[in-house]
């Protein structure tokens, strides 16, 4: 148990170095992958939603961790979706694999007027952080521009914007606190990864508040 616990939280290693920013094409799967989610969400019903997360989380976890027992198995997966991988993911739990469990559980638990909102905060306000912050003179907290923090709560305030005028979620004002909590979460950067903690962490206070 506890090293499943381990893999599941550090991927067996911690991740003391970033290592190199993501490529493009990471970033691009990163919105439209991302973003099908809650697109599919607004269309498709909340149970079909939840047991189709829970295939698929289920799917990338075991994927996940039986290749880092296998290494061939491992070598094959890194050569064939390279250009969509951090480099500290050929020995960690992927990004991708963390925002399916983050989107199950994000349905489960909150229901879809919390998920659809809080899943695209985090497909369209983190690459928008990324690509702000990353040259952006000035202050730095923890390794992260402050402005990249402020284009991922603005990202995140025009798509409510558009999700509301589509009514594609009722209104409701804790959604907007939301948005500026996802950015928060997402400049700490607290483990084990951005794309697990920022749907359940903002989703919980979204939820919390009523949404």
């Amino acid at each position: 148990m506890s090293w499943f616990l381990d893999i599941l939280v550090f991927g067996g290693e911690r991740r003391d170095f970033p290592g190199p920013p993501p490529s493009v094409w990471r970033r691009l799967f990163h919105i439209f992958a991302g973003s099908s989610i809650p697109l599919a969400g607004i269309f498709v019903s909340e149970t079909a939603m939840i047991w189709s997360l829970a295939v698929l989380a289920a799917g990338g976890l075991v994927l996940d961790l039986v290749r880092f027992r296998i290494e061939r198995l491992n070598l094959i997966f890194t050569r064939l979706l390279g250009p969509l991988l951090k480099q500290d993911e050929v020995a960690h739990i992927t990004g991708a694999t963390y925002m399916v469990i983050a989107a199950f559980f994000a349905f489960l638990i909150f229901g879809k007027d919390v998920a659809i909102p809080v899943m695209f905060f985090l497909s369209l306000g983190d690459p928008a952080a990324a690509i702000v912050g990353k040259d952006m003179p000035g202050p730095r907290l923890y390794g992260k521009s402050p402005f990249g923090t402020a284009a991922f709560i603005g990202v995140g305030c025009a798509t409510l914007t558009v999700l509301l005028a589509a009514d594609g979620v009722d209104h409701h004002w804790a959604l907007w606190i939301g948005a500026a909590v996802a950015g928060l979460i997402e400049l700490a950067s607290s483990p084990p990864d951005d794309n697990l903690t920022i749907p359940l962490l903002a989703g919980a206070v979204m939820f919390g508040l009523g949404v």
